[in-house]
């Protein structure tokens, strides 16, 4: 078996038919697949790719085959982890495809890449093996003192260009650890732990924005307005999955979101300071507004 064959047609029908509404005729499938995939994919059949359905059902959950309903083949089911493979396997398709020189000229990554030590390896083998760690770590906002952390390990995200570790402590309190702040990872084997659901973990990010999480926040209602330059680009790419437009005109942009506002969330607020105007709540306009009477301070000329 060509492995990097398989791997190719595997992320590539897997992206191609993600969408719900995505349905290939057979015909369609197989020329979708041969297209741009090298040498090794040219004389594909669709037995070799119904043989790939059962790998992409194994490993990433995601049922994929020929719909009589739909006429043509498609996704027939996700179970609870398809999501999350279908948002790693987003750019593998590219990189896929870079596979000479010449392409490789034609690529310009983001220089500012997420950092994989090898606590991530360490700390990604506990959460599969449900063991207690050990870490040591750097604390930026305690002068930098390096301190012993027991922690049982639920998941990794990746927020804003840096690696987290998220767990419970002995007390059962959530902690957040960023991993290039690791100085030492103590698996200790012999101590398990049963693992809380980790759907509670990720609706509690899905109520913040980055990786800033305070429980003890109520979720709430913002509105911000933007000149019509400003809100062009957070139209394209919205600062949270609650963004919605309430107003628009030939000179602003009027958004709502729903979510606790944090440092982080406050922090991309000020990356479009230029034109931005917190209409509600007042509790972050004048947070937003401290902040940029601060930096005007210090920013005298």
């Amino acid at each position: 078996m060509d492995t990097v064959a398989l791997i190719r047609r595997i992320v590539r029908v897997t992206n191609k038919l993600s969408s719900s509404c995505a349905v290939l005729s057979k015909e369609e499938l197989l020329k979708f697949v041969s297209q741009g995939l090298g040498g090794n994919d040219k004389g594909v059949t669709i037995r070799t790719l119904q043989r790939d359905f059962e790998v992409i059902s194994e490993i990433f959950d995601i049922k994929i085959g020929y719909s009589k309903e739909r006429r043509g083949y498609c996704v027939i089911s996700r179970g609870k982890a398809a999501c999350e493979y279908e948002k790693l396997l987003q750019n593998f398709e590219l990189l896929s495809r870079i596979d000479d020189d010449s392409l490789v000229s034609c690529i310009q990554t983001e220089y500012r890449l997420p950092p994989i030590k090898d606590s991530f390896h360490d700390i990604l083998f506990a959460i599969r093996e449900r063991c207690v760690i050990e870490i040591m770590y750097e604390h930026y906002r305690n002068d930098n003192c390096i301190q012993q952390h027991t922690l049982f390990p639920h998941l990794l995200k990746e927020s804003q260009h840096r690696w987290y570790v998220i767990g419970y402590n002995e007390a059962e309190e959530l902690r957040v650890y960023a991993l290039e702040r690791i100085k030492n990872v103590n698996i200790l084997k012999y101590r398990k732990f049963r693992p809380k659901p980790t759907e509670e973990i990720k609706r509690l990010f899905a109520e913040c924005y980055g990786i800033w999480v305070d429980n003890k926040q109520e979720v709430e209602d913002i509105v911000i307005k933007y000149d019509k330059l400003d809100g062009s680009f957070v139209k394209s790419l919205p600062l949270h999955h609650t963004q919605r437009v309430l107003e628009e005109d030939e000179n602003s942009v009027t958004i709502g979101l729903q979510l606790r506002i944090t440092n982080d969330f406050v922090m991309a607020l000020l990356a479009r300071s230029r034109s931005i105007e917190i209409i509600k709540p007042i509790s972050l306009r004048q947070r937003v507004y401290n902040t940029l009477c601060d930096a005007v301070e210090r920013n005298r000329v």
